[in-house]
């Protein structure tokens, strides 16, 4: 039980990495480090991109994995 919540957390860590970045990157301050240097906003971009699908796959695992049965374990 403590691995799936654990699973939860971290995928829910990952989407709000994304989410934050989506809000902070039309700012006047990451817009500062952007505009000289695209390759670091493309990096950035692939970036959160990943910590998306990332967290999505994570929280997919929880919600879509099944128990395992007690009774197919072997004593």
């Amino acid at each position: 039980m403590a691995k799936k919540i654990g699973l939860a957390l971290s995928g829910i860590l990952l989407i709000g990495l994304f989410l934050a970045w989506m809000l902070f990157k039309g700012t006047s301050a990451i817009q500062a480090w952007i505009d000289p240097n695209p390759l670091l906003g493309f990096v950035a971009w692939g970036i959160a991109w990943l910590c998306v699908l990332g967290g999505a796959a994570l929280l997919a695992r929880v919600v879509f994995r099944r128990e395992p049965d007690p009774a197919d374990e072997i004593d």
